[in-house]
């Protein structure tokens, strides 16, 4: 299999960056791991914070009585109808560009090296 073929799939279909550390440049492969990663984390935080406080409001309208499945959808949906911040935007986006980026950067540098490999 072709170099850019295979560090673009590895950085398309895996992780951003996989690709770049397979080629061998560790040093673009990890910055784009760390930001994707980065990035993922962020957003994962804050999905466990909003679903914690969903749980809070459930448990404690619990403790106060018994509770129908209407009132637990009702107030988990209270908890989780935030409109998304620009915290989770910027993520979302950083995510992306990490993985378009990371594609071609994957791709553009394997076809260097299929075209050093082939003047050998």
């Amino acid at each position: 299999m072709k170099q850019s073929i295979k560090g673009a799939l590895l950085s398309a279909l895996v992780f951003p960056g996989l690709g770049q550390l397979i080629l061998g440049s560790i040093r673009i492969g990890l910055a784009f791991i760390a930001l994707t990663a980065a990035g993922l984390s962020v957003i994962i935080y804050r999905i466990a914070k909003q679903v914690s406080s969903a749980m809070d409001k459930i448990l404690s309208a619990m403790e106060e009585g018994a509770l129908d499945m209407d009132s637990i959808i009702c107030l988990s949906r209270q908890s989780l109808n935030t409109a998304g911040s620009w915290i989770e935007t910027a993520c979302l986006i950083l995510i992306v560009c990490c993985w378009t980026i990371s594609l071609v950067h994957a791709y553009l540098y394997g076809k260097k090296m299929d075209r050093m490999k082939k003047s050998d």
